[in-house]
């Protein structure tokens, strides 16, 4: 591998970060954008192999050298970022998002922002997108990754490097492809699963002997190549990431690096990209601590012109970025001293203190970070990754009357209703997971098959246990119900697994399924002689009700809110939740349950409040708070609802299932 400037490579890498900035932009139609990071991976791997390689193959690698050499190009402005965004942090984040910081900075200091990372994703964790340092974890990647590199090629025998390069690789790969299925947010973030991208890169960079003999082949692969790169990130296949797009990408980048096309050199285009990769890290840095504090002041939809304002503002101080600081630094002829390490350290922990004073600073008003935490009702542990069982930690007493079953929206009435009975309550809950006996959702993207499969057999152990508890007497159900009635939510295109003839059968979704489904698991718990009761859930309207709050209190930037007290509009309401309002409907025609509406409580005749009794109701967009489950719960009287559904007979017991004759 020649040395010295390459012209298709920094195209390659201003293509890559416009994929990026585009995507967080949510500009035209990017819709893999994200795949510009796995461009970077792939050129890294071969950039950095090639100058370890080559220093090994003079006698003149050393690893002070390289290390500081690293430090010297990377720390100068990530240390500007931190700084400028731990500075603005406290008047943009809420609460929760700024405790965060202080792990994330300390993550980005010590490149393990990937682990810190994924250690705060969770069902109830803030939204990623929040998180102002959240990019830092590719750089954690390549730096635990350039940790590794060295010393792989120091003391390992040259011989052995394309052999043992291909293995590692291999490994990788296998992990990452096993793992997409079983663990897919620890496969995005751990370098084992990641590591296959910057290694094609390496593999490349250490084949480039043999390489050379099979220039014709690149001759012939470059144009589909360069194709792809163009196309996959504008029409992606919509599998899980990082997957078959990945893998196609990374292939794709290591070819065009391989061919180094002259085309790449000249036209104007390229050498326009090129440009923008002179100051691709800059404008990787600097361009989305501005988008994740629009996010954090934004509780609605976010408009096409406010992402361009803020693009730009993130171009801006990415110029600024690589101007005085960028730029200037990589021009300083340092060498590795001691001063440098010691100032270094010293640096990091200066940043470090920042957010972490300020996180632990006393609050005058209320802790909206403890008011809005995450609901799980009794325990973390009660929301089930595995199949049910009914564990201390998620029942208060040894013969349960009362089983909540269903996803978070059962979560998070499990407080109001254990503080309301004196019955015993057994918690059976799952994210995502609605309490059907043999229908789970299904999506493209993250639950995918196995999570659906696994999620039909932790409601098959809940209907277990319920024929093994003769304690229990009542059975509440709830969820939002969307993922079984509307086939395009979000960013999630959704289907059905449903239970026919004992197997597994990918269905569309659709409310008649939804409807006879549910029917079917009333009658399953009818059969055991219990009485069933659904709770709707509270009203909402697509934005997220509880920031809204927060911020209003704390008289932080609201933007994208429906009204000004952060109340939620009826006809938003209806609309929001209309399938449901009709599946609810449709399932109290068909099966007689009781269905239990927080809209008498909450509603008028234009507007449901989400503050009551000097309450806030709501952590997120649709969740209630602890401190709001037992207040609704007990204005409901569902104590009484409950204990005169064990009380009566249930005329409905022996009832057929939806769609059979009366």
């Amino acid at each position: 591998m020649s040395s010295g400037f390459r012209t298709d490579i920094q195209a390659l890498r201003g293509l890559a970060v416009s994929l990026v900035l585009l995507y967080h932009a949510d500009i035209g139609s990017i819709k893999g954008g994200f795949l510009g990071v796995d461009i970077f991976f792939v050129i890294s791997g071969y950039l950095i192999t090639g100058l370890v390689k080559k220093g090994i193959e003079d006698d003149s690698f050393r690893f002070s050298e390289f290390y500081f050499r690293r430090a010297k190009r990377l720390l100068p402005a990530a240390y500007v970022t931190f700084f400028v965004s731990a500075l603005a942090a406290p008047f943009i984040l809420n609460a929760q998002e700024l405790r965060d910081l202080t792990a994330q900075v300390f993550g980005a200091l010590t490149f393990t922002a990937n682990l810190v990372l994924f250690s705060q994703a969770g069902y109830f964790s803030g939204g990623a997108e929040l998180k102002p340092l959240l990019h830092v974890w590719s750089l954690s990647l390549e730096e635990q990754y350039y940790l590794i590199l060295p010393a792989f090629l120091v003391f390992t025998p040259r011989k052995y490097w394309p052999s043992g390069s291909v293995i590692l690789l291999g490994a990788s790969l296998g992990l990452c492809l096993v793992f997409l299925t079983i663990k897919p947010v620890a496969t995005f973030y751990f370098l084992p699963m990641r590591g296959w991208e910057m290694g094609i890169g390496s593999l490349a960079a250490i084949l480039s002997p043999q390489i050379q003999r099979a220039a014709p082949v690149f001759r012939w692969l470059f144009w589909p190549a360069l194709t792809a790169l163009l196309v996959v990130p504008v029409m992606p296949t919509g599998l899980p990431h990082p997957g078959l797009d990945a893998i196609i990408v990374c292939l794709a980048t290591v070819i065009v690096i391989l061919r180094r096309h002259p085309l790449l050199n000249t036209p104007l285009m390229s050498r326009s990209l090129a440009r923008v990769g002179d100051i691709s890290y800059s404008l990787y840095l600097a361009h989305w601590p501005p988008f994740a504090f629009l996010k954090n002041a934004a509780v609605g939809p976010i408009t096409l012109k406010e992402n361009l304002v803020t693009l730009a503002i993130g171009i801006v101080l990415a110029l600024a970025l690589y101007r005085f600081v960028e730029l200037p630094t990589r021009r300083m002829t340092l060498g590795p001293s001691r001063r440098y390490v010691f100032g270094a350290v010293a640096t990091s922990f200066a940043l470090l203190g920042i957010p972490t004073v300020v996180a632990q600073a006393p609050e005058a008003g209320p802790d909206y970070a403890y008011i809005r935490r995450p609901n799980d009702g009794f325990a973390a542990a009660c929301a089930f990754e595995t199949d049910f069982s009914p564990i201390a930690d998620c029942r208060n007493s040894d013969q349960p009357r009362v089983l909540v079953w269903g996803d978070s929206y059962a979560m998070h009435l499990v407080s109001g209703v254990a503080a309301s009975t004196n019955a015993g309550v057994v918690q059976a809950t799952r994210g995502n997971c609605g309490p059907f006996a043999n229908l789970a959702p299904l999506s493209d993207t993250f639950y995918l098959r196995p999570w659906a499969q696994s999620c039909l057999d932790f409601n098959r152990s809940v209907l277990d246990y319920v024929k093994r508890a003769s304690s229990i007497t009542t059975v509440v159900l709830s969820s939002p119900f969307h993922p079984y009635l509307e086939p395009n939510l979000g960013k999630h295109h959704w289907r059905s697994l449903r239970i026919v003839d004992g197997k597994a059968v990918d269905q569309a979704v659709g409310l008649d399924l939804a409807v006879s489904s549910m029917a079917e698991t009333i009658e399953q718990l009818r059969a055991q002689n219990k009485r069933v009761v659904i709770v709707s859930p509270p009203p909402a309207a697509g934005f997220n009700i509880g920031a809204c709050l927060e911020r209003k209190a704390s008289g932080k930037l609201i933007v994208g809110a429906p009204t000004e007290d952060c109340s939620v509009p009826l006809d938003g309401y209806r609309r929001f939740y209309s399938a449901t309002r009709e599946f609810l409907t449709r399932v109290h025609e068909t099966t007689g349950v009781d269905i239990v509406s927080f809209d008498p409580l909450l509603c008028d005749s234009t507007r449901c409040v989400t503050e009551l009794d000097g309450k806030m109701l709501y952590v997120d967009g649709g969740h209630l708070t602890y401190d709001a489950s037992r207040l609704l719960v007990q204005k409901l009287k569902l104590r009484e609802i409950l204990e005169n559904a064990a009380r009566q007979p249930d005329k409905y017991a022996n009832a057929p299932a939806a769609g059979e004759a009366r």
